[in-house]
């Protein structure tokens, strides 16, 4: 079946030779037991001894350090973002014709998409994000995230985070702000589920169906939102947007107001999920430290930074070379696909003293590049943040001597691009 490509996939299978002169090694994959349990081991070895290598399983040249993640990030005119949305592997036959449907059509439009489309739509995008927009988000937030908590702890000890309050708080913050009518929860969450594993996990035929089929039926919610916005507008991003399109629809056509949707309500939901239960590891692996954001709440902003620095729950991401261009003195073709190790740019010790030691009182934990650099510097990057402030505000006010279940066994979920728990438990 020649089914492979879409305007926002390529399900393909890509064979790219190493580059000239590069170090090739064999073994290394984000899919690796060792690394799936601490990926930060296997970086620090390679970035102290081959900070640039092709990994030939994969088929991707590898950095490591932060100077030439930043760089290729900044250089998007040699380095394009187009492939970030490809499923990392061949996507069957099954799930190809599935996504092959006349009306699965998305649009490449921010995090893979170049100039000049790019920074229009952004520029509109943006609003959303503004100042205003999260003022009003900032109490929604906080309530829904009170109520979750407190049917959390009412559940008694030990819990499960992820899946009471992890998973749910994330997206459902971020249906609020595009608009989607809470009663529609159900059916957005199970439609969600698994999607970044389409695109950045090894997943069988099996599951590539159903998830394809759950993607199809998002796009398809999408595209009858922008359309109920457009009849019944709200105070949204949705209905912001779909007023820009009235105004002039050469600004933004309703096609790519849906795909704005499809894009943020995923990046929104899941990597978010797994940013609140890394913080928390973190923060009860170290009684001291969940002590003092207890004892003081100024401090939490702070751990919230530490936390995106030390245990991102986004540790790469990928570009792709258009011209024949070269990066830390590896010349590197055309059509390369990069791996950008943000994990290990985030502990390189040439930008962090003592790197792997986790500590709220770093004064430069802001300097890390989990939202990225340059012209895709991730838009929600405020609301994230804001986000894992309010969980740690409210655990930390009610329930202060909460705690990682004894000798817990924590399994995260492999993953070429995020890093998360598959369960936490908790107890208090």
């Amino acid at each position: 079946m020649a089914i492979t490509q879409s305007a926002y996939f390529d399900l393909s299978a890509r064979d790219i030779a190493a580059p000239s002169g590069c170090p090739v090694d064999h073994g290394f994959s984000p899919f690796n037991d060792s690394y799936v349990a601490d990926p930060y081991a296997a970086l620090a070895a390679k970035r102290a001894e081959e900070p640039v290598f092709y990994a030939a399983d994969l088929g991707y040249l590898v950095l490591t350090r932060m100077e030439d993640v930043a760089e290729v990030l900044r250089r998007s005119d040699d380095f394009a973002s187009t492939n970030v949305q490809h499923p990392v592997y061949p996507v069957g036959d099954a799930a190809a014709a599935v996504l092959a449907s006349e009306d699965f059509n998305p649009q490449p439009v921010l995090s893979n998409q170049g100039d000049p489309v790019h920074s229009r739509v952004r520029k509109h995008a943006m609003a959303g994000f503004s100042g205003r927009r999260m003022r009003l988000l900032e109490p929604v937030i906080r309530n829904r995230c009170e109520a979750l908590v407190d049917e959390f702890l009412a559940g008694g000890p030990p819990g499960e985070f992820t899946h009471v309050v992890g998973h749910r708080l994330p997206g459902e913050t971020i249906y609020r702000l595009v608009g989607f009518p809470e009663a529609d929860d159900p059916k957005l969450f199970e439609w969600s589920t698994d999607r970044l594993d389409f695109t950045w996990g090894r997943t069988d035929e099996e599951a590539q169906v159903f998830i394809a089929e759950s993607m199809v039926a998002y796009w398809r919610y999408c595209v009858a939102h922008v359309e109920r916005c457009r009849t019944t507008p709200g105070d949204d991003l949705t209905s912001e947007l779909v007023a820009v399109h009235a105004e002039d629809p050469d600004a933004l056509s309703l096609l790519e107001i849906a795909s704005v949707l499809y894009g943020l309500s995923f990046a929104g939901h899941e990597i978010v999920s797994y940013f609140l239960a890394n913080g928390l590891i973190r923060l009860l692996g170290d009684r001291a430290q969940w002590q003092a954001v207890c004892a003081d709440p100024s401090l939490i902003p702070g751990a919230a930074e530490e936390i995106l620095r030390f245990d991102s729950p986004q540790t790469s991401w990928r570009r792709v070379a258009v011209r024949d261009t070269a990066i830390a003195e590896i010349e590197i073709p055309e059509g390369t696909q990069v791996f950008l190790s943000l994990a290990s740019a985030n502990h390189d010790p040439a930008q962090f003293k003592n790197p792997d030691g986790f500590d709220i009182h770093r004064e430069n934990s802001r300097s890390h590049i989990s939202f990225g650099r340059g012209m895709h510097f991730c838009l929600g990057n405020r609301l994230a943040t804001m986000e894992a402030v309010i969980l740690l505000e409210t655990m930390t006010a009610r329930a202060p001597d909460l705690a990682l279940v004894p000798d817990m066994d924590i399994s995260y979920i492999p993953n070429f691009t995020l890093r998360g728990p598959r369960e936490l438990w908790l107890t208090w």
